[in-house]
């Protein structure tokens, strides 16, 4: 656990890299569109919120200079919070809810806007009132949460406007070495070792292929994030059936038919490949004689699904990113990731400037890593973000993060398999990412139907 004095939260390796790149990137929001079973008043709504600011403390953080290094500052939950609330909570009684353009439109200059988290708080609300169907747009800064977090966070918001009490979110600070770190200190080497072996091969493999992309023209500078709210035409359920047929999980299955996709750009090039970056909840690889809670803040590693050769079989496809997604977990289970995460616990030590440079100067020769799409899973969001047998639910659910690559949200809510996309508009026009998801949709339909003609 990393030294928590008083007031003062020291930040892991990857809120480091988050503190150096928000605003150069335009900020890294979290953006999350909640629409209800019901109207709300909009009271209500002020005071649970605020409570939420009580109960985590890292929503009335702010980021704050050191002697050597940045760190978080929690403020006394007092009059300056109140204020820096009524900045946050705005009503967008204008807002058509009924209208999917209007609510995209709306949900890119949120994902847009930048938060001074040199002042706080960590936190913007928009609420839309409505005579049926009121929508909260919730937003909070990835630098002060990750997906589960989030996910937290909208639960303990559906009970409080319940009438429920909600729990206080217990601030930690462990670095993100205790995710990686073997059992014992005679492993180190080996463990190094073997991520480093896998590290220096994978990017071999790398260099050897031409990496499929949404069409796209490098830009020198970040811009602004793009938007699209899709929705798959093919049902959850069905795309349930098939994956449980081909014995994978549907999440598995949704990252197959994405590879496909970028795949079926190239069909006669050998060397083409889809490189999908995968996010992995690190908190699971905690120890438990650690005595961690339940970690809210921002604990997230990744590893990559490189898929080739466009006319592989359906089965051998989805058998494929099946052990893929096996293995890259099981590397990080066996501590077999040292290698890439030790290098960044030293972006600390560079300090904010400097990480900053690096990542300005990455963006202008366009050397950030070269990646068909990220691709992050939230799964089957309704029983987690509403509590069980309350009348006042979230029916609709759109979750987003800005990113410095093309990226998608796989989540299920209300029967539908959602897939949120957002991308940077400089360099790759809506119309580009239209077509991708439209040829998205015939995949997953192609696939699920072949699925169905099987024995």
């Amino acid at each position: 656990m990393a030294f928590i004095t008083s007031d003062v939260v020291p930040l892991n390796r990857s809120e480091h890299g988050y503190a150096a790149l928000e605003g150069l990137a335009a900020g890294v929001l979290q953006p999350y569109i909640l629409r209800f079973n019901a109207p709300l008043d909009e009271g209500l709504v002020r005071r649970v919120l605020r409570e939420l600011v009580t109960i985590y403390p890292k929503l009335r953080a702010i980021l704050e200079p050191g002697l050597h290094r940045y760190h978080f500052r929690i403020l006394p939950d007092d009059h300056v919070v109140d204020q820096l609330f009524e900045q946050a909570f705005q009503v967008d009684a204008h807002i058509d809810v009924d209208d999917p353009k209007a609510l995209e439109a709306w949900h890119q200059r949120m994902v847009n806007e930048v938060l001074p988290l040199e002042r706080g708080i960590g936190m913007r609300v928009r609420f839309v009132p409505h005579a049926q169907r009121a929508i909260i747009l919730f937003a909070v800064p990835h630098i002060f949460g990750d997906g589960m977090t989030m996910m937290h966070l909208v639960n303990q918001m559906v009970r409080g406007l319940n009438g429920m009490p909600m729990t206080p979110m217990p601030i930690e600070a462990p670095s993100l070495i205790g995710a990686i770190a073997p059992d014992h200190w005679w492993q180190w080497p080996a463990k190094v070792w073997r991520s480093r072996q896998h590290k220096v091969a994978q990017a071999r493999l790398l260099k050897t292929l031409n990496v499929q992309r949404i069409p796209r023209r490098p830009q020198p500078n970040f811009s602004v994030t793009g938007v699209r709210h899709h929705v798959l035409r093919i049902g959850a359920q069905e795309v349930r059936q098939a994956a449980r047929k081909l014995g994978v999980s549907t999440n598995t299955f949704q990252v197959a038919a994405i590879a496909q996709t970028f795949l079926d750009q190239s069909p006669d090039d050998p060397r083409a490949a889809a490189v999908i970056r995968i996010s992995v909840n690190m908190r699971r690889y905690y120890p438990e004689s650690a005595g961690h809670g339940p970690l809210w803040g921002n604990h997230v590693g990744a590893f990559l699904i490189i898929e080739q050769d466009a006319r592989k079989s359906l089965v051998d496809r989805v058998r494929s990113v099946g052990e893929q997604m096996k293995e890259g977990q099981a590397r990080f289970a066996r501590r077999e990731m040292s290698w890439t995460y030790l290098q960044e616990e030293f972006m600390q030590f560079l300090g904010r400037t400097l990480v900053g440079y690096i990542g300005v100067q990455m963006k202008r020769n366009d050397k950030f890593p070269l990646i068909s799409c990220h691709s992050t899973s939230l799964g089957d969001a309704g029983p987690v973000i509403n509590p069980p047998d309350v009348p006042v639910r979230i029916e609709q659910f759109i979750p987003i993060v800005s990113s410095v690559a093309p990226l998608q949200v796989l989540c299920e809510a209300g029967g539908r398999l959602a897939l949120p996309n957002v991308w940077q508009l400089s360099e790759t026009s809506a119309e580009d990412v239209d077509a991708f998801l439209a040829r998205l949709d015939q995949t997953f339909e192609r696939l699920v139907a072949e699925v169905a003609r099987l024995p």
